[in-house]
């Protein structure tokens, strides 16, 4: 019985450290992807035709803002200028929120890849949804994946890919 209780005990103590300590973006993690522009492409899935389309992208990042915690993220579309947009990624709860997105993951492969992996909950295709973001971030690539999950569903699916490199 007491050995029962020293697991419950011993799994209860882990959680409450996990949530104490949630994954979090630290200070240098978005420096990495400042400088030199990224090119690349975008791979999405076309719902009108149910298929996957690839578009040359390019991205700059500049940052951090006056305030330490917002970054410009600069999307070009080479073929499709119209597209062209910039988004400020703001950096909260003490880096456990990124772009309104709840980092769920943080890991460094053994290359020194960071593996960045966010939730959020939205509408896709006019139905609720969690997404679920991967951010890959190596010394010379740079990658986001979005995933969608509706509302009531097992699976995720790829919505989306943007894969960059300099």
């Amino acid at each position: 019985m007491s050995g029962i209780v020293s697991a419950i005990m011993i799994a209860a103590s882990l959680f409450g450290q996990a949530a104490a300590n949630p994954p979090r973006l630290e200070p240098g993690d978005l420096t990495r992807l400042t400088g030199a522009q990224w090119k690349g492409t975008l791979t999405y899935l076309d719902y009108g035709r149910n298929k996957k389309v690839s578009i040359p992208s390019n991205l700059t990042v500049t940052g951090p803002g006056a305030d330490a915690l917002s970054w410009t993220f600069d999307y070009q579309y080479p073929d499709e200028p119209k597209a062209n947009s910039k988004d400020a990624v703001v950096v909260g709860g003490g880096g456990t929120i990124i772009d309104g997105e709840r980092v769920a993951e943080r890991t460094t492969a053994p290359d020194g890849t960071l593996k960045l992996v966010t939730e959020k909950q939205g509408t896709d295709n006019d139905k609720p949804s969690l997404f679920r973001f991967t951010y890959l971030i190596g010394a010379k690539t740079f990658s986001i994946r979005k995933e969608v999950r509706y509302e009531g569903a097992a699976e995720f699916f790829e919505r989306n890919e943007y894969s960059w490199r300099r």
